[in-house]
This record gives structure tokens, C-alpha cells and sequence, in this order.
């Protein structure tokens, strides 16, 4: 079974795109981080879910439930 991998792309100061793979998500948000902190352009990171069907997210909520049965309960406030 293949880990789920995470790919942090940049891109240099010489305008080459550039990647990294790493297996932790951490290791990751750290290095997407650092390349944001020292002035890389067009930070994005990516994971891939080998387990994951379907979208991420709530497709639909019908008649106040999500489609797993559970009532939809959120609702936004202001302060």
C-alpha cells in the first residue's frame, strides 16, 4: 500500500517551477512555510489520498442533513 505523499511547489527566484515530495504532512506545511518566508513565489502544497473516494467537501445538504444522516447544523456569525 503506497503512504500518502505530500508535494510542496514553488516557484524559484530564476522563474523554474520547483517540487519537493515528502511522506509527513508537517515536513510538508514547514517547508511550504520557509519558502514562503524567504520570498519563493507561488507556494502551493498538495497531497495525494489514495484511500479518499469521491470529492472532499459536502456534495449536498437536502432538507437540513448532510449526506451521511447527520442534521447540518452550521451557521455563520458575525461579531
Amino acid at each position: 500500500m503506497k503512504n500518502t505523499t505530500y508535494k510542496v511547489y514553488w516557484t524559484a527566484e530564476d522563474g523554474s517551477a520547483r517540487s519537493e515530495d515528502y511522506v509527513e504532512m508537517v515536513q510538508a506545511l514547514t517547508r511550504a512555510n520557509h519558502m514562503r518566508t524567504i520570498g519563493m513565489a507561488y507556494v502551493a502544497m498538495v497531497g495525494e489520498l489514495p484511500n479518499q473516494v469521491g470529492r472532499m467537501g459536502v456534495d449536498a445538504v437536502e432538507d437540513g442533513r448532510l449526506p451521511s444522516g447527520e442534521a447540518y447544523t452550521w451557521k455563520m456569525r458575525r461579531t
